[in-house]
């Protein structure tokens, strides 16, 4: 029981603290300096429980540069979320949208979505896809884009594995865009149900033994 009391406070205490800003890669520090171009090797990240902003900035046609990088979601955490927190973009256009797409492996083994990529999704403009909005359940859904189609997840959720993301905008770049990918770990409210299962299993053990016990007088 006192373990499972430890572990219900460990879990109280990543939720707690899920929400904290915690910028893990920002382009514009030197010490990070750009996020890789290279869609076979991309920049490869470390995710915390919680918050893990990445921050960057594109250019467009006809310099394109593209942001890839990868990560890897352990056992028993999952990619709830990655809320868009910030977002300027320089097509010029009402439209003013980003490309976010993410695949399964270590790489984008494809620009031309072949394979499909796992999922994707214009952001920064649409509903749902402005800043502070989530936008990891547009990627998940995979509306086709340009006549591309996509695997999706529907859950709108990445559990274990090794993901890689890929941003970009063709016409005049992004000035600058910060993606919060949160991780989380199995909701506080399950393991206090399991707790309190255990409980009363426990409980009914006591009940039955006193039942003998009063049988046996």
């Amino acid at each position: 029981m006192k373990s499972l009391l430890l572990g219900i406070g460990a879990t109280l205490f990543f939720a707690s603290n899920a929400h904290a800003a915690n910028l893990i890669y920002d382009e514009a520090d030197p010490v990070n300096g750009d996020l890789s171009g290279d869609n076979l090797n991309p920049t490869l990240v470390n995710l915390s429980v919680g918050s893990n902003q990445i921050s960057g900035s594109t250019t467009g046609n006809p310099n394109l540069d593209r942001d890839f990088f990868t990560f890897t979601i352990p056992v028993g955490r999952q990619l709830s979320q990655v809320i868009l927190t910030n977002y300027v973009g320089l097509d010029g256009t009402g439209a003013n949208q980003g490309f976010l797409a993410v695949q399964r492996g270590s790489s984008i083994t494809s620009l031309t979505n072949n394979p499909p990529l796992l999922g994707a999704a214009l952001i920064g403009a649409a509903p749902g896809t402005l800043v502070g909005d989530n936008v990891l359940d547009d990627v998940g859904t995979a509306t086709s884009i340009q006549g591309n189609s996509f695997v999706g997840f529907r859950s709108g959720r990445l559990g274990p594995g090794t993901y890689t993301f890929w941003i970009q905008e063709t016409a005049g770049g992004i000035q600058n865009y910060t993606l919060d990918f949160v991780t989380t770990v199995p909701e506080p409210s399950t393991i206090l149900g399991i707790g309190a299962v255990m409980g009363l299993g426990t409980l009914i053990k006591r009940k039955k033994r006193g039942q003998r016990a009063t049988v046996d007088q």
